[in-house]
């Protein structure tokens, strides 16, 4: 980011501070900890989850996109992605596990990050996908913590509740997969950007969603015309595997092969940083790769 007067820049020409604060207070109280326990700057860490809305205030283009996601209605209900990433940031990969008044919350991050995607033992998990090309504002709720804020509620329909009514910071595709308020299976898919959230797939079917909106004309005229992206070849890829996808196995096998996985190249500074797999049935189990999943193993753990 060009370091802390870069930093300081970015940070004084948004507001996002209000945003967190009241819609995730204990967020930015969990930040302000990460802070003090790593002894670093409050402006740097702030600014480390601030990963999406710096790709647009940067103007950096090499940033357009990142991530393929996957929903299975099922059963079991499955729901899963890639997330692609800088190679800076490297080594800094962790599987988080926050727990709180009965509630696990297992979350795939960089490390002084709140997180990136995962799964709640409240019975569903959380994907994502950047849409760099949707409107932005320099005021609203930042990514990492629309993702954290939804990820703490008591169930997948409050989750998708919970994105469509706070303010979105910068454009982004969220995919929800596991029990409603009955207990029911659902799945959601929504494209957010400053100006709302738009459905993006058909509720409760399968789906897939990689970089480019599928549904949302709230297009920001000023960004990338993504004429060199991935996106469209790897949406293709995804159509036509989702009808296939009956078992976490299956999953994993999918995104660890190109072109959804981006392997480690000594000629590229983007790659898969991490992938997970979550499936909802009895319990819910986590299923992460903490590198790219086509040379790194997966790992399982229950979210309980």
């Amino acid at each position: 980011m060009g370091g802390p007067d870069a930093v300081d820049r970015f940070l004084a020409s948004t507001n996002f501070l209000p945003a967190i604060t009241k819609h995730t207070p204990q967020l930015l109280a969990e930040l302000e900890g990460i802070a003090v326990g790593a002894d670093a700057r409050f402006a740097d860490l702030l600014a480390h989850n601030l990963m999406d809305e710096y790709w647009w205030w940067s103007q950096d283009q090499r940033h357009g996109e990142a991530c393929s996601s996957v929903a299975s209605v099922g059963p079991p209900a499955l729901v899963g992605q890639t997330m692609d990433l800088d190679r800076l940031l490297d080594g800094s990969q962790c599987l988080v596990s926050h727990h709180d008044e009965g509630v696990t919350l297992a979350v795939l991050t960089s490390a002084g990050m709140v997180g990136l995607c995962g799964a709640s033992s409240m019975g569903f998990g959380l994907c994502v996908n950047a849409l760099t090309m949707l409107t932005h504002s320099g005021s609203g709720l930042p990514v990492a913590f629309a993702f954290r804020g939804a990820l703490a509620q008591p169930d997948a329909q409050r989750a998708l509740d919970f994105l469509r009514s706070v303010p979105h910071a910068s454009g982004q595709h969220y995919a929800i997969v596991g029990r409603g308020p009955h207990g029911q299976i659902m799945t959601a898919s929504i494209e957010c950007s400053a100006r709302g959230a738009t459905t993006s797939a058909e509720a409760n079917s399968n789906f897939g969603h990689a970089n480019h909106p599928l549904a949302s004309t709230d297009i920001d005229s000023r960004g990338s015309t993504g004429a060199e992206s991935s996106s469209p070849l790897r949406q293709s890829v995804l159509e036509a595997a989702v009808p296939s996808v009956a078992t976490a196995d299956r999953l994993m096998d999918l995104l660890s092969t190109e072109p959804l996985c981006e392997p480690r190249r000594d000629d590229r500074d983007w790659f898969t940083f991490g992938a997970i797999v979550v499936e909802i049935a009895s319990a819910v189990t986590i299923n992460y790769a903490l590198g790219p999943p086509d040379t790194d193993p997966w790992h399982s753990a229950a979210v309980a």
